[in-house]
């Protein structure tokens, strides 16, 4: 079946005080669905549904050519790429380059929560990216080539790199970090305005893999937060149940002497969120709230530090100017490019 973008335009509903207009675009690919977070020899995996989504994102003119890329934790190629060489003639098209092949994959192995696990000797991503033309660059704290080192719990962003890159992927990362407020501000900041960022994260399952998993509601209060616009969402879930992790069985059964014997009946079901969303609005990170939209606080600084979901009007109208400036812009361009033609 297709892959399927959700894009959100930000039309302002005065009735029901949200955010609302979604219409459905295609992305037009065949690619099996995978599931991949796992972390081996300190990268991580970009798989198919990160190739159908990049794809249906150049097709819709979300990403041009020559733009940058900067990955949160320096990617491999999982072995579901290397081996669908139809996908990297797909994305080959899709860029315009010419198809080329990264190596083999090693028989697929699953680990403990039915994922496939990422082989440690898989290529690193910056010759993928670069041979589509992206300019490159990453951030990890792990010594992987080419990265920069930044801990994503601590380290702010390097003012030199503000709004330096049109996208931003984090596939599989930031489950592993503590601090979700620094990291994902840091995103923010690395995103170039009308830039895109991905996300493909644990959503269930997978109980001890990384810190945290993810539910819609994080990014749809994210997006509310900073105005981002919303271009795809998909739950991506395996159809294969598992049972609970031997170490956490282990560690129940110290306190409760019956949970082994429960454990028996319980399965989980593996499963995944991949998100991309697009920076409209030219603004400092504002934190995810998880309070109802149109809500009133009168505490001044809860104000001044959530001001585009307690003043969402004001920000609304930021929303629509800055629309109307780019459409103005791009009408410009147009324009001009016509009469140098």
């Amino acid at each position: 079946m297709p892959h399927r973008i959700f894009a959100a335009t930000l039309t302002y509903d005065e009735a029901s005080r949200k955010y609302c207009d979604y219409r459905r675009l295609r992305i037009h690919s065949n690619l099996p669905v995978y599931l991949n977070h796992k972390r081996r020899g300190g990268a991580v995996g970009i798989n198919n549904n990160d190739l159908a989504l990049m794809i249906g994102l150049r097709s819709q003119g979300y990403i041009a050519n020559g733009a940058s890329i900067v990955e949160i934790g320096a990617q491999q190629l999982s072995g579901d790429i290397l081996r669908s060489p139809e996908s990297l003639v797909a994305i080959a098209r899709a860029f315009e380059v010419e198809p080329r092949s990264f190596g083999s994959a090693k028989p697929a192995l699953t680990g403990q929560s039915g994922e496939e696990t990422l082989d440690p000797n898989a290529p690193f991503a910056r010759d993928f990216w670069e041979w589509l033309g992206f300019s490159y660059a990453a951030i990890d704290i792990d010594g992987s080539p080419g990265s920069i080192p930044l801990d994503l719990n601590f380290d702010s962003t390097p003012p030199n790199m503000f709004g330096k890159f049109n996208v931003v992927t984090n596939c599989g990362t930031t489950e592993h970090i503590a601090n979700q407020l620094n990291a994902f501000k840091v995103i923010h900041e690395l995103c170039a305005l009308g830039g895109v960022m991905i996300h493909n994260l644990p959503a269930q399952g997978m109980m001890n893999h990384g810190l945290i998993n993810y539910n819609p509601k994080f990014f749809w209060m994210l997006a509310r937060s900073n105005g981002y616009k919303w271009l795809h969402a998909d739950l991506l879930m395996s159809t294969v149940p598992h049972p609970l992790p031997a170490d956490v069985v282990g560690e129940m059964q110290k306190f409760s002497s019956e949970f082994t014997q429960r454990a028996e009946d319980y399965r989980l079901y593996s499963g995944g969120l991949l998100v991309a969303l697009q920076k409209e609005v030219d603004i400092p990170y504002v934190p995810p709230i998880d309070v109802p939209t149109g809500a009133a606080v009168d505490n001044p600084e809860l104000k001044k530090r959530y001001w585009t979901v307690f003043d969402e009007s004001r920000f609304h109208r930021m929303i629509v100017e800055n629309t109307s400036k780019q459409k103005r812009a791009r009408s410009w361009a147009r324009r001009l490019l016509s009469r140098i033609r």
